[in-house]
Protein backbone atom coordinates (compact mmCIF):
# COMPACT_ATOMS: atom_id res chain seq x y z
CA UNK A 1 0.00 0.00 0.00
CA UNK A 2 2.44 2.69 -1.10
CA UNK A 3 -0.47 5.60 0.18
CA UNK A 4 1.06 4.29 3.45
CA UNK A 5 4.68 5.97 2.69
CA UNK A 6 3.47 8.95 2.79
CA UNK A 7 1.42 8.87 5.84
CA UNK A 8 4.14 7.36 7.87
CA UNK A 9 5.39 9.22 10.76
CA UNK A 10 8.85 8.45 11.17
CA UNK A 11 9.87 8.15 14.62
CA UNK A 12 13.14 10.26 16.40
CA UNK A 13 14.02 11.15 19.64
CA UNK A 14 15.87 14.70 20.57
CA UNK A 15 19.47 12.74 20.84
CA UNK A 16 19.39 10.32 18.21
CA UNK A 17 17.02 11.50 15.21
CA UNK A 18 14.29 14.03 14.05
CA UNK A 19 10.74 13.68 13.98
CA UNK A 20 9.77 14.15 10.80
CA UNK A 21 5.72 14.21 9.91
CA UNK A 22 4.97 13.55 6.41
CA UNK A 23 2.08 15.90 6.88
CA UNK A 24 4.56 18.75 7.60
CA UNK A 25 2.87 19.55 11.02
CA UNK A 26 5.36 21.01 13.56
CA UNK A 27 5.19 18.53 16.57
CA UNK A 28 8.77 17.45 16.95
CA UNK A 29 11.63 19.11 19.23
CA UNK A 30 14.35 21.48 17.49
CA UNK A 31 17.32 19.75 16.64
CA UNK A 32 20.99 20.35 15.04
CA UNK A 33 22.96 19.32 12.40
CA UNK A 34 26.48 18.44 14.12
CA UNK A 35 27.13 16.34 17.17
CA UNK A 36 28.08 18.06 20.52
CA UNK A 37 31.30 17.87 22.24
CA UNK A 38 29.43 14.24 23.98
CA UNK A 39 29.25 12.58 21.07
CA UNK A 40 32.71 12.80 20.58
CA UNK A 41 33.60 11.10 23.46
CA UNK A 42 35.62 7.98 23.77
CA UNK A 43 33.68 5.52 22.17
CA UNK A 44 33.90 2.39 24.35
CA UNK A 45 34.42 3.38 28.10
CA UNK A 46 36.19 0.45 30.21
CA UNK A 47 33.80 -2.67 31.16
CA UNK A 48 30.03 -3.34 29.92
CA UNK A 49 29.87 -3.64 25.52
CA UNK A 50 31.77 -2.65 22.58
CA UNK A 51 30.54 -1.37 19.68
CA UNK A 52 29.22 -3.46 17.62
CA UNK A 53 31.03 -3.85 14.15
CA UNK A 54 27.35 -4.83 11.98
CA UNK A 55 24.56 -3.32 13.41
CA UNK A 56 22.57 -5.04 10.45
CA UNK A 57 23.56 -8.54 12.11
CA UNK A 58 21.93 -7.93 15.23
CA UNK A 59 18.20 -7.31 15.25
CA UNK A 60 15.48 -10.23 13.77
CA UNK A 61 12.82 -8.17 12.55
CA UNK A 62 10.67 -11.49 12.64
CA UNK A 63 10.21 -11.05 16.53
CA UNK A 64 7.84 -8.00 15.55
CA UNK A 65 5.39 -11.13 14.95
CA UNK A 66 3.08 -12.70 12.28
CA UNK A 67 2.31 -9.27 10.67
CA UNK A 68 6.20 -8.51 10.53
CA UNK A 69 7.49 -7.83 6.49
CA UNK A 70 10.67 -9.12 5.12
CA UNK A 71 13.56 -6.84 3.67
CA UNK A 72 17.38 -6.42 4.39
CA UNK A 73 18.95 -3.45 6.55
CA UNK A 74 21.04 -1.16 5.46
CA UNK A 75 23.30 0.88 7.38
CA UNK A 76 21.86 4.30 9.51
CA UNK A 77 23.28 7.49 11.14
CA UNK A 78 21.32 9.93 12.40
CA UNK A 79 22.73 12.97 13.71
CA UNK A 80 21.51 15.61 15.86
CA UNK A 81 22.85 16.50 19.38
CA UNK A 82 24.67 12.78 19.46
CA UNK A 83 25.29 10.17 16.79
CA UNK A 84 22.95 7.35 16.65
CA UNK A 85 23.91 4.20 14.91
CA UNK A 86 22.02 1.40 13.26
CA UNK A 87 20.36 -0.20 10.13
CA UNK A 88 17.60 0.95 8.71
CA UNK A 89 15.24 -2.43 7.28
CA UNK A 90 12.46 -1.57 4.84
CA UNK A 91 9.55 -4.33 5.00
CA UNK A 92 7.47 -5.88 2.72
CA UNK A 93 4.43 -7.30 4.28
CA UNK A 94 1.01 -8.97 3.30
CA UNK A 95 -1.03 -5.48 3.90
CA UNK A 96 1.77 -2.80 3.45
CA UNK A 97 4.57 -1.21 3.75
CA UNK A 98 6.78 -1.06 7.27
CA UNK A 99 9.87 0.81 8.60
CA UNK A 100 11.95 -0.51 11.30
CA UNK A 101 14.76 1.47 12.43
CA UNK A 102 17.29 -0.28 15.33
CA UNK A 103 20.09 1.68 16.75
CA UNK A 104 22.41 0.55 19.53
CA UNK A 105 25.09 2.63 20.75
CA UNK A 106 28.18 1.72 23.26
CA UNK A 107 29.44 5.16 24.72
CA UNK A 108 29.84 7.25 27.89
CA UNK A 109 26.64 8.76 26.49
CA UNK A 110 24.00 6.37 27.31
CA UNK A 111 22.36 7.67 30.71
CA UNK A 112 21.90 11.13 28.95
CA UNK A 113 20.51 9.47 26.22
CA UNK A 114 17.45 7.45 28.12
CA UNK A 115 16.98 10.47 30.07
CA UNK A 116 16.18 12.48 26.76
CA UNK A 117 14.27 9.74 24.92
CA UNK A 118 11.56 9.11 28.49
CA UNK A 119 11.38 12.92 28.31
CA UNK A 120 10.11 13.61 24.75
CA UNK A 121 8.12 10.93 23.86
CA UNK A 122 5.07 11.55 26.53
CA UNK A 123 5.39 15.22 25.11
CA UNK A 124 4.66 13.87 21.43
CA UNK A 125 0.71 14.52 20.93
CA UNK A 126 -1.00 10.89 20.78
CA UNK A 127 1.99 9.13 22.40
CA UNK A 128 1.12 7.26 25.13
CA UNK A 129 4.29 5.49 27.15
CA UNK A 130 4.56 2.69 29.49
CA UNK A 131 8.02 1.08 31.59
CA UNK A 132 9.50 -2.11 30.42
CA UNK A 133 11.00 -4.47 32.18
CA UNK A 134 13.27 -7.67 30.66
CA UNK A 135 15.60 -5.52 28.43
CA UNK A 136 18.21 -4.12 30.39
CA UNK A 137 18.24 -1.80 33.48
CA UNK A 138 15.91 0.87 32.12
CA UNK A 139 13.24 0.53 29.50
CA UNK A 140 9.97 2.46 28.15
CA UNK A 141 7.93 1.75 25.08
CA UNK A 142 5.64 4.14 23.42
CA UNK A 143 3.03 4.20 20.79
CA UNK A 144 0.80 6.20 18.51
CA UNK A 145 -2.33 4.43 17.04
CA UNK A 146 -4.45 5.99 14.47
CA UNK A 147 -6.54 5.26 11.18
CA UNK A 148 -8.92 2.87 13.25
CA UNK A 149 -5.96 1.43 14.38
CA UNK A 150 -4.75 0.70 11.57
CA UNK A 151 -1.25 2.46 11.77
CA UNK A 152 1.42 2.13 14.09
CA UNK A 153 3.73 4.29 15.33
CA UNK A 154 5.94 3.05 18.13
CA UNK A 155 9.44 2.83 19.62
CA UNK A 156 10.82 1.33 22.38
CA UNK A 157 14.22 2.30 24.27
CA UNK A 158 15.98 0.36 26.61
CA UNK A 159 19.72 0.94 28.45
CA UNK A 160 22.19 -1.55 29.99
CA UNK A 161 25.51 -0.30 31.41
CA UNK A 162 27.17 1.81 28.47
CA UNK A 163 24.55 0.16 25.65
CA UNK A 164 21.75 2.31 24.42
CA UNK A 165 19.60 0.37 22.18
CA UNK A 166 16.54 1.99 19.80
CA UNK A 167 14.13 0.38 18.34
CA UNK A 168 11.27 2.37 15.99
CA UNK A 169 8.34 0.56 13.89
CA UNK A 170 5.93 2.47 11.49
CA UNK A 171 3.51 0.14 9.77
CA UNK A 172 -0.05 0.78 8.32
CA UNK A 173 -2.40 -2.04 7.32
CA UNK A 174 -5.74 -3.25 6.78
CA UNK A 175 -6.29 -4.79 10.08
CA UNK A 176 -5.69 -3.17 14.06
CA UNK A 177 -2.80 -3.36 15.45
CA UNK A 178 -2.30 -5.04 18.87
CA UNK A 179 0.04 -2.21 20.98
CA UNK A 180 0.35 -4.95 23.53
CA UNK A 181 1.38 -7.23 21.82
CA UNK A 182 3.64 -5.04 19.99
CA UNK A 183 5.25 -4.27 23.39
CA UNK A 184 6.50 -7.78 23.96
CA UNK A 185 7.56 -8.51 20.22
CA UNK A 186 9.79 -5.21 20.19
CA UNK A 187 11.32 -6.08 23.81
CA UNK A 188 11.85 -9.79 22.50
CA UNK A 189 13.72 -7.81 19.37
CA UNK A 190 15.87 -5.30 22.14
CA UNK A 191 16.65 -8.46 24.10
CA UNK A 192 18.42 -10.18 21.10
CA UNK A 193 19.86 -7.24 19.75
CA UNK A 194 21.86 -6.92 23.29
CA UNK A 195 22.64 -10.72 23.44
CA UNK A 196 24.49 -10.16 20.03
CA UNK A 197 26.27 -7.05 21.46
CA UNK A 198 29.72 -8.12 22.12
CA UNK A 199 30.94 -7.40 25.59
CA UNK A 200 33.55 -5.65 26.61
Amino acid sequence: MLGIVGGVVVLCVVLGAVFVLADGKDDKPATTNSASPAATRAAEPAGGYKQPTDRCALADPSLLGPRAGTGTGEPLEEKTRYTLNGCEYSLSAADGFQELKVFANVDGDTAARYKESADTYPKISGFDDEKVTGCGSQGFYARRLSSGDKRIEAVIVCVEQNLYVEVRFNAGGTEPWDSGAMKTNMTALVKGVMAKTPKA
